[in-house]
């Protein structure tokens, strides 16, 4: 014999399904506010994007910061680092990624360095591929792993070729990470005019002690940069010396790369 509350159950289901279904459209709504033209948004800007409830809304911003969905610094909210990984999974199959591997490769045996491709998302930079190198000492990173522009090789390559990454950079606040970081805007504006001068970026020490990278531009059949290819280093074997005898394989690398974007 079946009770009320076991006649009821169906319905109850429902209803939470239709809860959890509301749930995930407000999140998804919410993200959506957020695009590389607003890449920072306070909780009103929300609130004023999507016309839902004040409560709703602070809610719903305080769970997805929680998840690493969003970024939170002081007033403002920024996509999230587990975000910026999804988004380099997805990444991986781009035109850029898929004319990148053996060249990545090549640059990797021909260095004997770590060889990255980095994209930009908004004032950051993220791996979207990597080739190890073979060494005992080595830069160790990761696909998805998020790095700002003011700090390394790449994120000079891309403030240095892109207005809108270095207005990023900017907005975002020269953070020093280490003693070598570039803190000063007329010195990062002529680190930046030296990168455009001899076609790659040197850093050292910039993001981690220890730790150099450099860099060259990638660009698409446009002359639109879509990317930076780097090389990361223990700075006892990448020096500015050796940088500049890499550096020749590093932009020939880089360029086969945009070749085969055309």
């Amino acid at each position: 014999m079946r009770t009320n509350d076991q006649d009821d159950e169906p319905e109850r289901g429902a209803a939470r399904d239709a809860d959890a279904v509301q749930v995930l459209h407000r999140q998804a709504l919410i993200l959506d506010c957020f695009s590389r033209g607003q890449p920072r948004l306070r909780a009103s800007d929300v609130r004023a994007a999507t016309d839902l409830p004040a409560t709703t809304v602070a809610r719903i911003l305080r769970s997805l910061v929680q998840e690493n969905l969003l970024a939170r610094t002081g007033d403002f909210y920024s996509i999230g680092l587990r975000v910026m990984a999804w988004s380099a999974a997805a990444t991986a199959g781009s035109d850029l990624i898929e004319a990148a591997k053996p060249v990545v490769t090549e640059l990797r045996d021909r260095t004997g360095e770590s060889s990255i491709v980095y994209v930009r998302q908004g004032g950051s930079r993220v791996a979207v591929l990597i080739s190890h190198s073979e060494q005992s000492i080595i830069y160790q990173g990761r696909v998805g792993q998020i790095q700002p522009l003011n700090a390394g090789g790449a994120g000079k390559v891309f403030m240095a070729y892109d207005p809108e990454a270095l207005r990023a950079a900017l907005d975002a606040g020269l953070t020093a990470y280490t003693t070598n970081t570039i803190v000063s805007r007329e010195r990062l504006e002529d680190d930046l005019r030296e990168t455009r001068s001899r076609g790659w970026a040197y850093a050292p020490e910039e993001r981690e002690r220890g730790l150099s990278s450099m860099a060259a531009p990638v660009t698409d059949a446009h002359g639109t940069l879509v990317g930076a290819l780097a090389i990361g280093a223990p700075t006892f074997r990448l020096s500015l010396e050796s940088a500049a005898r890499h550096a020749p394989t590093l932009v020939d690398c880089a360029k086969a790369i945009s070749q085969q974007l055309l």
